[in-house]
């Protein structure tokens, strides 16, 4: 189950609100504080309605920090791009490895050119 909660800073931590005709607010100090009792509270709710079999509870928090909140989403953004070229690059590396090695290249010779110890060079190859 996939809950939404919107959480907003206060000057004693938190409160975050589960919206819904069976919504409700819980406080806490932390932000994974007010995670915890929300989740509490769901399985709280849905076994008072007999639902003994209660699946993991996932909670997604829409926090309102404003400017913040752009600036993190902008650098997720970023992260994501980092990541994606990071694979890149270990796949090419990789390839060219493979065509040194098809040249007839050792290992101490590429990694003389990669500028890397002959343990990556068989880690890149393995």
């Amino acid at each position: 189950m996939e809950v939404k909660i919107h959480a907003e800073r206060t000057q004693d931590g938190w409160i975050a609100e589960v919206p819904g005709p069976n919504g409700f607010s819980v406080s806490a100090r932390r932000l994974d504080q007010c995670k915890d009792m929300v989740v509490e509270r769901i399985k709280t709710l849905e076994e008072q309605k007999g639902n003994s079999e209660i699946c993991e509870v996932v909670i997604k928090v829409e926090a309102e920090l404003p400017g913040i909140i752009c600036d993190l989403e902008a650098a997720k953004v970023k992260m994501l791009e980092a990541q994606k070229l990071q694979d890149e690059a270990s796949a090419e590396i990789r390839a060219v490895v493979s065509r040194m090695r098809d040249e007839g290249l050792t290992m101490r010779d590429i990694a003389v050119l990669l500028g890397v110890s002959p343990q990556r060079v068989a880690q890149l190859i393995g």
